[in-house]
């Protein structure tokens, strides 16, 4: 069984939308939290946000950085960088370090892997590269559970929206594609519920989906619209200004390398012609409750907003 006073929990990517949404939670339960980081930025804010937990820099895709913060961790919440051009490298590395960490008789017991939903579609590289670091993981004799969230509804700018005098959204794809959408609120809560009953969920692979239905942008915008009082459009935006504004973004603010820009482009034409479809059942099981729809998620985010503004 878990021992959530002693048991030393490692979070990666810590300032993420995931592990963001995930550590209050942990907080309420684990005693000993490690978050990592790669930014002196990043670390600086988490140890201000989270004095109580150990902050550490580490570079995924170093070995050594994989062995060093994972010295005494029992438990992993993985979670690797977006749209990285060698994800499946950092997720093989990191791998390797949990494994040597277990043969050495060290403490380590179970890894939760923040995967994608539908990994085996190879048109998607950033889907195809965590189908082989999944296989990798199944086959590594860890312990370990999967992950699969879909699009996040957090990747609307609510904030903005509300803030301009006529909103629009400009959407990266068509935006009368269907998508599926999680809000990080329930994947933070189901990320918890498996860290902190981890011998239940060994060897499963959950899909993590909240609306009941699938929607598409149009039909998002139109529920923005009726909760704030104002109208919101979405349109679609070029192509190109698509890519290099999102994946700049991604990439903080700075140029993106080649292949990230590739792995952008594959994905925008894909969600442009088929979106992203999956179940909210397997979420909804896990959670022991109804999964957030999306005029719950936006009428949750505008208390959020409004009361941090005040």
């Amino acid at each position: 069984m878990p021992d959530l006073q002693n048991d030393l929990i490692l979070i990666t990517c810590a300032s993420g939308k995931q592990s963001s949404a995930l550590i209050p939670h942990i907080l309420r339960s684990y005693q000993n939290i490690r978050l990592q980081c790669n930014s002196d930025t990043s670390a600086k804010s988490l140890s201000q946000k989270y004095p109580n937990t150990e902050v550490v820099q580490a570079d995924l895709f170093n070995a050594s950085d994989c062995t060093r913060i994972l010295k005494d961790v029992t438990v992993c919440w993985l979670v690797l960088p977006p749209f990285h051009p060698h994800e499946t490298t950092l997720g093989v590395t990191f791998i390797d370090a949990c494994i040597a960490q277990k043969e050495a008789r060290g403490s380590f017991a179970h890894l939760v892997y923040s995967s994608v939903i539908h990994p085996i579609l190879q048109k998607l590289l950033n889907h195809d590269c965590k189908r082989y670091i999944e296989e990798y993981l199944i086959e590594s004799g860890l312990s370990y559970t999967i992950l699969q969230p879909t699009h996040m509804m957090e990747m609307l700018p609510l904030a903005k929206l509300m803030q301009d005098e006529k909103p629009i959204y400009p959407c990266n794809w068509d935006p009368k594609t269907k998508f599926s959408f999680v809000t990080t609120k329930d994947v933070g809560e189901a990320a918890a519920k498996v860290l902190e009953n981890r011998e239940k969920h060994v060897a499963a692979t959950y899909q993590l989906v909240s609306t009941a239905s699938p929607l598409n942008y149009v039909e998002a915008c139109a529920i923005v619209s009726k909760v704030i009082g104002k109208e919101v459009k979405a349109e679609q935006r070029g192509f190109e200004d698509a890519v290099n504004t999102s994946i700049k973004m991604i990439n903080g603010g700075k140029e993106p390398p080649k292949a990230m820009k590739e792995i952008g482009s594959r994905m925008f034409l894909y969600y442009n012609e088929r979106g992203l479809i999956g179940n909210n059942n397997v979420l909804g099981w896990l959670l022991g409750r109804e999964t957030t729809g999306y005029e719950e998620w936006v009428k949750l985010k505008v208390e959020e907003i409004k009361s941090g503004q005040n």
